[in-house]
């Protein structure tokens, strides 16, 4: 995993309980986010179609400069809502998830500690940081390289400004 790669997409925080209501009511739900172990990586161009099937296979990140070996689908987790905090200079995205979700990302996370975990959306891997420890407060901070990195991301996530 490159350098470049690390900064933005595994630097991902736990943030427990930092969190509150802070999406809009009634706004677009998220999407779901899969999570599968990362077997190995290789930098380039990818051209690999969406990984639809839960079984083991090869997925593009979402921008299209690595190709990852996975396994087979750990879960899938929704986050109850995706924001734009209006810290780190716009390059952070904290994600809430609700009970069912916290304890599935805590249960997965506990069992990949050590290991580079995939976050796939439609098929895509959209982060694959090392888990470091379990993450079960129910919150994960996501911060990137560049503001337009953070905003491409906003967008897949359906995120809201934070109130």
């Amino acid at each position: 995993m490159n350098t470049r790669r690390a900064a933005r997409l595994a630097t991902i925080l736990v943030a427990a309980g930092a969190l509150g209501a802070c999406s809009s009511p009634g706004g677009a739900s998220s999407p779901s986010l899969q999570l599968r172990l990362v077997t190995s990586s290789t930098e380039g161009p990818c051209d690999a179609p969406a990984l639809v099937t839960d079984g083991a296979g090869s997925a593009c990140g979402e921008d299209g400069t690595t190709t990852y070996q996975v396994g087979a689908s750990l879960g899938t987790i929704t986050p109850a809502s995706v924001t734009r905090p209006g810290v780190g200079d716009g390059l952070v995205l904290d994600l809430a998830f609700d009970q069912a979700g916290s304890a599935t990302l805590g249960e997965v996370t506990g069992k990949a500690i050590g290991k580079q975990m995939a976050a796939l959306i439609d098929g895509r891997v959209l982060s694959a940081p090392h888990v470091a420890a379990a993450i079960t407060g129910g919150t994960v901070r996501m911060s990137f390289a560049t503001s337009a990195e953070a905003a491409r991301v906003a967008v897949l996530l359906h995120a809201t400004p934070s109130s």
